[in-house]
């Protein structure tokens, strides 16, 4: 698989430990998937507002088999997804470290590379970085992050079974990592080139009307791109960041009401 990229970042409430007690508070943790607008392949550090340029202390990567504090700078091959932003806004909204796991491949579909049923795909190389992850730490999966869509757009069969693919592969996922209640939330595939993409509004609209619980989407309309008009820039990036977490946050404060 190509541009291959896991990203996982996990974080104590009391400093970047990486020991596992009995004694201690589950870390809230948020998985990114997706394709190449979760990657990040156009995205530069230098652009980077001055306040999300420097090592995010609250933060700690998974990378290759080990924990390292999250910095833009070497998150990844390509430059970095919305995860800057994202940490940064929630780990200030809760007061405390947030933690985050990502694996994100350019091109990769749902109807093939993420599908569950086929055992080698990308769906579980997720599961397994999760399961690597709490084995070092207590870890409680909040929710997940999903911005995909344009491969699929790109041929009319698997736009089509979008429909019936998006809302499979959230259930599989909250069975197999025992979260039932995980929130689900997809950035819109939206705004690329129909010439490439002509059947982006068939999975536009399967993201829109998937009636799975605890979904969301986000619009990802007006979000600033590269030249190629189909990936996210450094701007873009840290603005999708920041739906991603306004939502989450959104959803968390909708839930906490509702269990008052």
């Amino acid at each position: 698989m190509k541009n291959l990229v896991i990203l996982a970042v996990i974080v104590a409430s009391h400093g970047l430990c990486t020991s596992l007690t009995a004694e201690e508070k589950p870390f809230k943790v948020f998985l990114l998937a997706g394709q190449s607008n979760m990657v990040g392949a156009r995205s530069k550090v230098e652009e980077l507002p001055d306040e999300l340029k420097d090592v995010t202390k609250d933060a700690e990567a998974w990378r290759w088999n080990k924990w390292v504090p999250l910095d833009p700078s070497k998150t990844q091959r390509r430059g970095f997804g919305p995860e800057i932003s994202f940490s940064r806004r929630l780990s200030q909204h809760f007061g405390e470290p947030i933690g985050i796991i990502k694996l994100s491949v350019g091109g990769s579909s749902l109807a093939e590379d993420w599908s569950p049923d086929r055992p080698k795909s990308l769906y579980h190389v997720l599961l397994e970085q999760v399961r690597r992850a709490k084995k070092q730490r207590k870890i409680e999966i909040v929710g997940m992050l999903w911005m995909q869509g344009g491969r699929d757009a790109r041929f009319e069969p698997m736009a089509k079974a979008y429909a019936e693919n998006l809302p499979k592969f959230i259930a599989r996922l909250r069975k197999d990592l025992n979260r039932p209640d995980m929130i689900f939330i997809a950035g819109l595939a939206q705004g690329l080139p129909k010439k490439t993409f002509p059947h982006e509004p068939l999975v536009r609209q399967a993201q829109n009307e998937c009636q799975a619980p605890r979904y969301t989407v986000i619009s990802t309309e007006g979000i600033k791109k590269g030249p190629d008009n189909m990936h996210f820039n450094t701007e873009g990036q840290v603005e999708l960041g920041r739906r991603f977490a306004d939502a989450m946050i959104l959803m968390m404060k909708e839930d906490a009401a509702r269990q008052q």
